[in-house]
């Protein structure tokens, strides 16, 4: 398939959302170190980003430069918005919480070109989880929720009783969840198991599933809750592989978006890849062109919208 990427480029410019894109400032940075940033993208076959690296630097104002950076690098490839998620990390030796408020000053700082899902600390009772979504959905402004059980100090599935009242709420509220999947979401893969966000899905059926990182390794069976959720009508599961794709057997995520165009969402994963690097490698691959609009935007928009209540920013 022949495919053209600077005329792709041109016709989305302006039009692109990133549903995983980290900033390179305050937590973010302690999550994502220079080391662990630096062999992702190595591994990926591309520097690490420039706005990654003034990150780095030490002296006043490195933060504010660093997402003017960010900012101009979305602008280079027609990057619109951005999608920001909270977490709470604290099975690490320094445990890192990026809190619902920050994701909302991010938004400010960057003149609302990156979105926040509200993050969920596993260390506060449930009662004072769910409190705070209604706070972070309803007065900061978040546009989701983004989960990770595996990471909890006590890992838990996805589909795990005492996730069920989060689940609700966040339907009640009517807003995305985001997932994380893949081979780094729990203490060993079997935290990525499809069969384990099916279940979610089939039980919340009128919540949006995003499987960040795609589930990987597991790309077929990604594909195939894909499918079920196309097939079966309720349309509320979609594959977001982001790096992955262009990971060992990744190339099966590009044949689940010319099949499935409706489940699935373009990310960066940013810093694990430059918000740059990874639209052109993508606007590259072998994709049809109603297949690309979908998972570069359209699919995002649809997502963002039904957090809105009205059309996307």
């Amino acid at each position: 398939m022949s495919v053209d990427p600077k005329a792709r480029l041109e016709r989305l410019a302006g039009k692109i959302v990133d549903f995983r894109l980290r900033p390179p400032t305050g937590p973010y940075r302690t999550f994502f170190t220079p080391n662990v940033v630096g062999h992702v993208n190595r591994l990926l076959g591309h520097p690490v980003p420039r706005s990654y690296s003034i990150s780095t630097e030490t002296g006043p104002g490195s933060e504010d430069r660093a997402l003017a950076a960010l900012l101009r690098e979305m602008d280079s490839v027609g990057v619109r918005l951005g999608v920001m998620n909270g977490r709470h990390s604290v099975n690490r030796p320094v445990p890192v919480h990026i809190e619902d408020k920050e994701l909302a000053e991010l938004t400010q700082r960057t003149d609302n070109r990156v979105l926040g899902l509200a993050g969920i600390d596993f260390d506060k009772p449930m009662t004072e989880i769910l409190a705070g979504l209604d706070t972070a959905v309803k007065e900061l402004g978040l546009v989701g929720v983004c989960i990770e059980p595996g990471l909890a100090r006590t890992p838990m599935y996805a589909d795990d009783e005492k996730l069920f009242p989060l689940y609700e709420r966040v339907t009640e509220l009517k807003v995305p969840l985001l997932f994380m999947s893949g081979p780094l979401a729990g203490p060993d893969i079997s935290h990525t198991d499809p069969v384990r966000f099916d279940r979610v899905a089939r039980r919340y059926s009128t919540m949006p599933v995003v499987l960040g990182h795609g589930c990987y390794p597991y790309v077929k069976e990604a594909i195939a809750l894909a499918f079920k959720s196309e097939v079966t009508g309720l349309l509320n599961v979609y594959v977001s592989p982001d790096v992955y794709v262009f990971a060992p057997g990744g190339s099966g995520y590009v044949e689940g978006i010319n099949w499935l165009p409706k489940r699935f969402v373009f990310a960066s994963a940013y810093s694990f890849m430059g918000v740059e690097d990874a639209v052109r490698d993508t606007l590259a691959l072998p994709l049809n062109e109603d297949a690309l609009d979908d998972y570069m935007y359209r699919n995002a928009e649809a997502l963002l919208r039904s957090a809105q209540g009205g059309a996307a920013q």
